[in-house]
């Protein structure tokens, strides 16, 4: 999809404010304001974080496409220097660029409030869901009309049949995605979106309104909200995420991550005259290749 391709080469700040709480506990229920790491505050059963992170989308090698945030500041903290450390990660021709930049990745996440691992807040999740190969996985129906900012859109609402589902529990379990995507009927632009996902232990839902960027041509992500609630252990979680400052990728580079062609072998060199014989280096066994992540 064309949409895919130009959001793929932008780079945008995403400010995300969360907020985790869980039902006070048996003769807790007046707890008193404790420190929290990383900054963030801690009242009670009730805690909230603040982060500011670079955020891109990119395409694999393998057809994929690969949400990547890189986190430099925790509650007004510095964390790390503002060096679109990620961008440069991942325009870098290596073999190994694309682990490294799951690395950065996983270490973001770790700054999550609450228990609920959330792997769905990608703000251009549900766009994506519709693309030729994965469109055929819904029930498409649409759903009516609605005002969306300022214009008439299309409510296409859908639900997931295939299994296994795209998204799945720690365990396994399929989590069967539904939603809505509301479209302006003339041009295609996708205006909002709503996603859930939903079984025994877990309730999620993503939610993303878009704004037009006029330097770039483009609608964007501007603002997502999520909702999340374990009722086994009564976590709750509520989040905030808006995205600004877009801006392309610094250097021109076809948008995926591609493994550089393996070295050519330098031509032999002609030994001197009167030189001795060369000898054969000891061999040694190739180290294991590391299974893919």
């Amino acid at each position: 999809m064309e949409y895919e391709k130009r959001f793929s080469m932008l780079v945008a700040e995403e400010d995300y404010y969360q907020r985790a709480e869980r039902a006070p506990q048996l003769g807790n229920a007046n707890q008193a304001r404790t420190p929290n790491p990383a900054g963030s505050f801690d009242i009670g059963n009730r805690r909230a974080r603040r982060l500011r992170s670079d955020y891109l989308l990119v395409k694999s090698d393998e057809g994929g496409w690969l949400p990547f945030r890189d986190v430099f500041e925790v509650d007004g903290r510095k964390v790390r220097d503002r060096e679109d450390r990620m961008v440069k990660l991942l325009l870098a021709p290596s073999p190994s660029a694309l682990d490294q930049a799951r690395r950065l990745m996983d270490e973001s996440t770790r700054y999550n409030l609450g228990r609920i691992v959330r792997t769905i807040n990608i703000p251009t999740l549900a766009v994506l869901l519709v693309q030729p190969d994965l469109r055929p996985r819904f029930a498409i129906t649409h759903a009516g009309e609605a005002q969306v900012a300022g214009r008439t859109a299309w409510a296409i609402a859908f639900e997931e049949r295939v299994r296994p589902t795209l998204v799945r529990t720690i365990s396994g379990a399929d989590l069967p995605m539904s939603g809505t995507l509301w479209i302006d009927p003339v041009t295609g632009i996708v205006l909002k979106t709503s996603m859930s996902v939903a079984d025994t232990n877990v309730i999620a839902t993503v939610a993303v309104e878009f704004r037009e960027e006029p330097a770039l041509d483009l609608w964007v992500p501007g603002e997502m909200t999520e909702y999340y609630k374990a009722p086994a252990n009564s976590d709750e979680i509520r989040c905030t995420a808006t995205y600004t400052n877009y801006r392309k990728f610094s250097v021109a580079t076809d948008e995926e991550i591609e493994k550089p062609p393996p070295a050519k072998n330098p031509p032999a060199k002609k030994p001197p005259a009167n030189s001795p014989p060369a000898r054969n280096p000891p061999t040694r066994d190739s180290p294991a290749g590391r299974l893919p992540h």
